[in-house]
């Protein structure tokens, strides 16, 4: 058979488990050692799969991580050296590099894992010379077990394939890894050899397995294996030479049945864990979260049906245009449920392709100790929203601009421990990432209680580089002097290092941003912290957008950069400092002529000038069109290269309902203007 055909879900399910690794890891560096037999778990799980797929460097690198991890779960090794840790780090690093090598289409012979399996063997060696230092650690391993040490008795497991599973033997081969990580195979039935050469008929087959881990937690390990629909473990007793059935639990997301038999207590109870209708109906909750429906989908068919459900969505204005222009009103009913249809189609595909933030945010805890510990600051991090969605294609815009931010905060915000108890400030650096909705738009913070931002520091930055003189200096603003740092090759740094210092990151994540119409705000007190606020769009495809005319064209400004839209009389139109301004409620507004703007003929003489205010960056410009038509939803499309002269002024195209195309302006250029 092929195995081409299972590169997907076997990539997919092997980035979820490096995934789990990472997170068991930091949980383990951090003193929590009940997580060691999860991360044995996992490697385990690892193994097989690589296994199973030919992928032979992962899977030996793997079993040699389970080596060390089987001694330190027997407490046989203790971890507790941050060099022990940081070389568990290191395999999963290889780990990663070899499913990026995979996942572009080679294998992971081109990963040399000859001097980590070598440190791995040395760390296994040495167990016998660190008993004394193991000893802590094993008696914590032993009191985290003691309530679940029981004698190992036999138990029936019953494994049932989900319908048209193509790779049953190697299924049932991974099932059999992970039981028997948690116990002895006695026997399968059909027999082994048959067993993992899937040559069984049906879609059930049985384990024999002699164990002291409790049921749910076989039924757990089986689940965890992809494309297993369910799973019913029977307890098996001996008694008076006959095996009977004491306890039953099934799988399959409906029920589970308890059948205890009249066996006298005193005599099985060594062997039977008296279990009660409490962990029964908790077993019931935990099946139903493993056995959740969920279909693995190619991001290409979502992104080919989102194209078609805009088409839908073009379609379905250009109807009610033709259907309001014809006045027909035996059409007024069926264009209502076509609307009200297509909206929760288009509703439901947009839904299909947002994703939780915590794809991006289960990066950074890794992120933050590797840098941490790097720089020397002691940092807790706090993460909140993980659960907030974002549309996928914005998922992966602002993987990158966020690890910019978190870096800039760890290197330039946070002090080292030393400063910081100098100020009078915890020893221990906060840095708080949160993701929150605000109405249409998804909010990404990085927060920190560091330096915050020195204003003179900046100006006498900006003087050097000549981007100010001397004298300007007591009339620029904090904010104004914040947009230095935007400013490519911009740096406060007074080293370069790995990290920062280079002026690279700020203006990188300032035009990233504002590429997929998102906004960047920062909020910063010297010696308090500083908040960069990122507002992103929740999606990139359908947007709600103003139209206006501009010399008999329509455009298209999207809703989300639009504060306002007035109606200014032409004598309140000023010139200072060769800039063209208005007052706005108090404060200086400066207009941008859109004609001029893009090169068109003048205007003619009106004294009403229609002026949308666009909020691109920090700055509010007021942008003077011909005339406004009204809000529409519409469906991005992209220009694409096309060698069009200055094409950066538009963001995008999109299609009206008479089939007339508008162009999408990019507020950010108008900023520039």
């Amino acid at each position: 058979m092929d195995m081409k055909d299972y590169l997907g879900p076997f990539v997919d399910e092997t980035e979820e488990n490096l995934q789990r690794l990472n997170e068991h890891l930091l949980a383990f560096e951090q003193g929590d050692h009940s997580v060691v037999d999860e991360i044995f778990r996992v490697a385990h799980t690892l193994k097989g799969m690589a296994a199973t797929m030919g992928f032979a460097k992962m899977a030996e690198l793997t079993h040699k991580m389970e080596d060390v991890l089987d001694l330190a779960r027997q407490g046989k090794l203790a971890l507790r050296r941050s060099e022990d840790i940081a070389l568990l780090f290191e395999c999963l690093d290889t780990l990663n590099l070899m499913l990026d090598e995979i996942r572009s289409g080679k294998d992971d012979t081109a990963i040399d894992i000859s001097d980590i399996e070598a440190r791995l063997k040395k760390l296994c060696e040495g167990t016998a010379d660190s008993s004394e230092a193991s000893a802590p650690i094993a008696e914590e391993q032993k009191n985290i077990e003691k309530k679940d040490v029981k004698a190992p008795y036999l138990k029936k497991i019953k494994v049932k394939l989900k319908e048209g599973c193509m790779l049953k033997g190697a299924r049932a081969f991974m099932v059999l890894e992970e039981l028997s990580s948690l116990g002895r195979v006695e026997s399968t039935e059909p027999e082994m050899e048959k067993l993992v050469e899937g040559e069984f008929s049906g879609d059930v087959f049985f384990v024999f397995l002699e164990t002291s881990v409790n049921s749910d937690r076989l039924i757990s390990a089986v689940l965890d294996v992809s494309e297993i629909e369910s799973c019913d473990v029977e307890d098996m007793l001996e008694e008076s030479g006959e095996i009977v059935e004491s306890e039953k639990v099934m799988d399959g997301g409906n029920n589970v049945e308890r059948n205890i038999n009249a066996v006298d207590e005193a005599n099985v109870h060594k062997k039977i864990p008296n279990k009660t209708n409490e962990r029964a109906t908790e077993a019931i909750r935990n099946i139903k979260k493993k056995t959740s429906q969920t279909v693995r989908v190619d991001v290409n068919r979502l992104d080919k049906l989102l194209n078609l459900v805009g088409e839908l969505v073009i379609g379905r204005s250009r109807i009610e245009r033709l259907a309001k222009e014809s006045n027909l009103k035996e059409f007024e009913e069926p264009i209502l449920q076509l609307g009200r249809i297509s909206k929760e189609i288009q509703e439901l595909v947009t839904k299909l392709r947002m994703l939780p933030i915590s794809f991006i945010f289960d990066r950074f805890p890794r992120l933050v100790r590797d840098l941490s510990k790097e720089l020397g600051k002691k940092v807790h991090l706090e993460i909140e929203g993980r659960e907030t969605e974002l549309d996928r294609s914005v998922i992966d815009e602002i993987g990158d601009p966020l690890v910019h931010l978190i870096r800039n905060s760890l290197d330039h915000g946070l002090e080292p421990p030393e400063e910081r108890v100098a100020k009078g400030k915890p020893e221990e650096g906060l840095l708080r990432i949160r993701a929150y909705q605000d109405g249409s738009s998804v909010v990404v913070s990085v927060e920190d209680d560091g330096r915050g931002i020195n204003k003179e520091k900046i100006l006498k930055k900006a003087v050097e580089k000549g981007l100010i003189s001397q004298e300007q200096i007591d009339s620029i603003s904090e904010r104004d002097a914040i947009q230095f740092l935007f400013m490519p090759g911009f740096s406060t740094s007074d080293k370069v290092t790995d990290i920062s210092g280079r002026g690279v990151g700020l203006d990188a994540v300032k035009n990233k941003v504002e590429s997929i119409g998102g906004r960047l705000s920062i909020e910063s007190e010297e010696n308090k912290g500083t908040t960069i606020k990122v507002k992103l769009p929740i999606t990139l495809a359908i947007v709600l957008a103003l139209l206006v005319k501009i010399d008999g064209q329509i455009y298209a400004i999207p809703l989300e950069s639009v504060d306002e839209t007035l109606l200014v009389d032409k004598e309140d139109v000023k010139i200072v400092n060769g800039s063209t301004v208005t007052m706005l409620r108090g404060s200086m507004l400066y207009l941008v002529d859109s004609r001029e703007f893009y090169g068109l003929p003048k205007r003619e003489d009106t004294s009403i000038l229609p002026v949308v205010v666009m909020r691109a960056g920090f700055r509010k410009i007021g942008f003077i069109v011909d005339d406004f038509i009204g809000q529409q939803e519409i469906v991005i499309k992209s220009l694409g290269n096309t060698g069009m002269v200055k094409i950066n002024w538009f963001s995008g195209g999109t299609i009206l309902g008479d089939g007339s195309v508008a162009l999408i302006i990019d507020p950010a250029t108008v900023e520039e203007a």
